[in-house]
């Protein structure tokens, strides 16, 4: 019998699915532009947001307890140490548990205790895309360092998948900022996720490299 987990691991892969799917069908209407006023792109791009729509609802379906009061909490204010070791490390495990990559993870401490405010949820979410943006780059080794330093802490996500040219990197973002033509699988979840806890995030890629994220997590203070 399967168990809500099971569920949860599948519907994952297939929302993963769905947006190498989207992705593709924006660069097929992107290098065939004439076809964007059709019928059928519209139909298309209806079933595959309505498709989209539908997992996140079995997926909100299936959450656990726990999920759901996280939810409910929002943004809480979490001491950073206790953090990485309680939700990071772990969650990082299972995801190495659930795809097949190596997932990396270096951290470095500083005694001083520090605190921000956080939404556990989003922030699992948004580790998911970090590794399901590197899956679809092809990407076999993930390495994640998190230093802590006087004032903020370091995230550093890298990985070594196929990368891009800054030409390419250049128009994900500008999307960002309104394009509303090209943009990133999963980077613009990534980015206003970021947005959203106030994080400072930089993207660097190399064609034939990888992909690097860094991001600065301003701490909490008094």
């Amino acid at each position: 019998m399967s168990t809500d987990k099971d569920i949860l691991a599948l519907n994952h892969d297939v929302n993963n699915q769905l947006g190498v799917a989207m992705g593709n069908f924006e660069i097929m209407m992107l290098k065939f532009p004439d076809l964007q006023e059709t019928v059928y792109a519209e139909r298309i791009e209806k079933g595959l947001l309505r498709a989209r729509d539908l997992s996140h609802e079995l997926a909100k379906t299936y959450s656990d307890a726990n999920t759901i009061n996280l939810n409910k909490k929002d943004f809480v204010l979490i001491s950073i140490q206790e953090h990485i070791l309680n939700n990071a490390q772990p969650e990082y495990d299972q995801l190495m548990e659930i795809y097949n990559i190596n997932i990396t993870l270096q951290i470095k401490f500083i005694d001083e205790p520090k605190k921000a405010y956080l939404n556990p949820t989003e922030l699992r979410r948004l580790r998911e895309n970090f590794v399901s943006n590197s899956l679809n780059a092809g990407a076999t080794e993930i390495n994640v360092q998190l230093e802590m330093k006087e004032t903020y802490l370091i995230t550093t996500f890298t990985d070594n998948g196929k990368g891009m040219t800054q030409e390419a990197l250049d128009k994900i973002l500008l999307f960002l900022h309104g394009d509303g033509i090209i943009h990133g699988l999963g980077t613009r979840n990534i980015v206003e996720g970021a947005n959203k806890h106030g994080y400072s995030i930089n993207y660097t890629s190399v064609l034939g490299e990888g992909t690097s994220i860094r991001a600065l997590v301003p701490y909490y203070e008094e």
